[in-house]
């Protein structure tokens, strides 16, 4: 776990292609806070920042907000971005600073038993140990309140260095109808444990026994489907069996990424993958014209964090082909340019959807020249090319490294032909563009997003 931080510094004005810059827009205190968080993921470091820089960043905005701000922030992470540390290390920050209660707050998003761990295990790191104030301690107790016997069972365990029965011992939950036994039998020692593939397998279990049982009773959740079809393959099940375990695959917690890095694993399986995420995704459609605008400039091409395998293309590409089938009718359109002639270069794309995007990266990044992103001229180009006056909407996804922003501030996108615009940042940074052209500026990357976007619509 990173360390902890607790300084107080300034901020610069904003971040273009990686250097600080006055000719960012402002945005007030919130607005940052937001940025921060919601496209980050905690304890990992990013291509231009550290872990520890961005809970300092997070730490020191925390100051300039309320502690309800930062409540509400906390509940955005986790059940709208559907992040894990991000909203417990917020709701420590809000109880800390500002003295507010985060009773109710702590209760709905530990929504996992090993989130109460999670929680405990960060108030030690900054403070030395696990005393905690009342208002997380009785919200880590009324957390339990929505697990039941599987949960408890699952996560009685941990790689940390406390377990469940020690956050028991420690806020001391009232049992609930729902789970009385199973709390005794934890204190007892006596609960038996989940029916989880892990379990099976480590009691010495036959791996295509265990998939294959498990799949019959569906009992195997969806992200353990989609992260185990390439052992399901090589413990020998059948392509059919692994296809129906493919078609069982159904949760709100899964984003686009979790669809793609199955396809990276398992690409026999491209077809079946793509259709579990449309089933998943396309229950609502946005309706209209849409212009999805995906950046894939030069920095689009680093890695989200120190630990993480995907790049920011490669959040972009997953989200581009969540939205394919999120948007009733969708113009994808793929832009970047040349930085030292400062022109945009972009492409409308009608070579298939949903994941098989992804076979194509290369082709699309070398005809449009691996640049920045060119916002400004990018919509003129579509209003040159007659595309803006059929779509109801813009959406364009991006890290904020606008290169016409950064020459020439008079350079604002025009959105004025698009009944609503957004540009999407999947960056971490703290600040940003800011042109103030859009309908909405949002930062993140789960499919949420567009689902934000269909709500502000409506």
């Amino acid at each position: 776990m990173s360390k902890f931080n607790a300084r107080k510094t300034g901020f610069e004005s904003g971040i273009i292609a990686g250097k600080l810059t006055d000719k960012a827009g402002k945005y007030s205190d919130y607005e940052l806070l937001r940025r921060v968080t919601l496209a980050n993921m905690l304890f990992e470091s990013d291509y231009y920042q550290s872990a520890d820089e961005i809970m300092k960043q997070i730490e020191d905005l925390c100051y300039r907000v309320n502690g309800e701000q930062i409540i509400e922030l906390a509940l955005e992470c986790r059940f709208e971005q559907k992040l894990r540390h991000t909203p417990l290390w917020l709701l420590i920050l809000a109880h800390e600073i500002h003295g507010v209660s985060v009773k109710d707050a702590v209760a709905k998003i530990a929504s996992r038993p090993d989130m109460t761990m999670d929680l405990l295990q960060m108030l030690k790191a900054r403070n030395g140990s696990y005393k905690m104030p009342k208002s997380i301690k009785k919200g880590l107790a009324k957390a339990f309140d929505q697990y039941d016997e599987y949960q408890i069972a699952k996560y009685k365990k941990s790689n940390l260095e406390l377990s469940l029965v020690d956050v028991v011992n420690l806020v001391h939950p009232k049992p609930t109808p729902q789970n009385e036994q199973a709390l005794k039998a934890l204190i007892g020692d006596t609960l038996q444990p989940a029916n989880t593939w892990e379990t099976a397998l480590s009691q010495g279990a036959d791996k295509k026994e265990t998939f294959e049982r498990m799949i019959v009773e569906k009992s195997l959740g969806s992200l353990a489907i989609l992260r185990n079809l390439k052992n399901m393959a090589e413990a020998g099940i059948s392509r059919q069996t692994i296809k129906t375990a493919i078609s069982q695959v159904g949760s709100s917690w899964l984003t686009p990424l979790n669809f793609l890095s199955a396809q990276r694993n398992a690409p026999d399986f491209t077809a079946d993958i793509d259709e579990a995420m449309k089933n998943c995704f396309a229950q609502e459609k946005i309706q209209g014209t849409t212009i999805l605008a995906i950046d894939v400039s030069g920095s689009m091409g680093q890695v989200t964090s120190s630990q993480s395998k995907f790049s920011r293309m490669d959040l972009a590409f997953a989200m581009a082909a969540a939205g394919s089938y999120i948007f009733e009718d969708l113009i994808l359109v793929f832009t970047a340019g040349c930085d030292g002639d400062r022109k945009g270069k972009h492409m409308v794309w009608s070579n298939g959807k949903g994941l098989g995007l992804f076979n194509s990266y290369q082709q699309i990044y070398q005809e449009l020249g691996g640049g920045g992103i060119f916002t400004y001229q990018l919509c003129e180009w579509l209003k040159e090319k007659g595309y803006a006056k059929d779509a109801e909407r813009l959406v364009v996804i991006s890290d904020s490294q606008d290169i016409d922003a950064h020459y020439r501030l008079d350079r604002k996108p025009d959105t004025s032909p698009y009944k609503n615009s957004y540009i999407i940042d999947i960056s971490t940074h703290t600040h940003g563009i800011k042109t103030g052209n859009w309908t909405a500026e949002i930062n993140g990357w789960s499919d949420k997003i567009f689902h934000y976007i269909k709500a502000l619509e409506n």
